[in-house]
């Protein structure tokens, strides 16, 4: 019978996680370039951090925006991003600091939502412990969703397969939630407010991280929804103000 593409399967015991990204790359990347030409490779950011990091937190993006990986994959964009006083296009719009805040929100917590100006000023570097996957491998813009969906359909396999390869304890999905309900994993059942559960992984439903709305809010959808689930404790009310439609892309839940 075949394994149930909505269930993790076991990280490839024989071979590193390095090692087996390479070789599901290689069997990726031309099927791709054949279509658009390019290939963006992306993944854990920085392997000794992400060993070293308490919980693991992938984050399950639409596509690198206006980046077709000429120097390198997302994770090299973002190791070079972390350097001090680095002046990487990934700073230029809001979508790296609010990922930047989770990442370190998350990353720290310890039974409460951690300071949101610690979150900010540790924001670069959080990252490195961090993995990053863009359902689509191909350079695109705001307006892409419906590529992305056709993407996701299209290389399911390859995207899960990519996911049990990182093997996360936790996926914040930027945006990205009803493709990764519809084409990837139909079995994400909804535990709380905005988190689902499949198997022992956690998913949490966020913003598009390129939200305009005021980034206190950004960072507390996330961190809220995540202490509310392990903490217990009643639905905590949303942060009042309009939602910006880019921060309502693929809310949905």
């Amino acid at each position: 019978m075949p394994a149930d593409p909505s269930k993790p399967t076991s990280t490839p015991s024989l071979m590193g996680q390095a090692v087996a990204m390479r070789a599901l790359f290689d069997e990726w990347r031309p099927l791709v370039v054949a279509e658009a030409g390019h290939f963006v490779g992306d993944g854990i950011v920085m392997e000794e951090a992400w060993q070293a990091s308490r919980r693991r937190i992938l984050f399950l993006l639409k596509e690198p925006h206006g980046y077709k990986g000429a120097d390198g994959g997302m994770d090299k964009l973002i190791r070079d991003a972390a350097k001090p006083r680095s002046t990487s296009k990934l700073w230029r719009r809001p979508t790296f600091h609010n990922l930047g805040r989770w990442a370190h929100g998350l990353l720290s917590y310890e039974g409460a939502v951690p300071d949101f100006a610690d979150a900010h000023r540790a924001r670069r570097t959080a990252m490195l412990g961090c993995a990053f996957v863009n359902l689509k491998k191909t350079s695109g813009g705001r307006s892409a969703t419906s590529e992305v969906d056709v993407h996701a359909q299209r290389y399911a396999e390859f995207l899960r397969r990519q996911v049990d390869i990182i093997e996360p304890d936790l996926v914040v999905m930027g945006g990205t939630y009803p493709t990764v309900k519809e084409h990837l994993y139909p079995g994400l059942e909804k535990v709380s407010s905005r988190v689902h559960k499949l198997g022992n992984r956690l998913f949490i439903n966020a913003f598009h991280p390129a939200c305009t709305n005021e980034r206190l809010e950004v960072y507390h959808q996330v961190l809220f929804s995540y202490h509310q689930h392990v903490s217990g404790i009643a639905a905590i009310a949303a942060m009042p103000g309009p939602v910006s439609m880019d921060c309502k892309a693929g809310l949905a839940d």
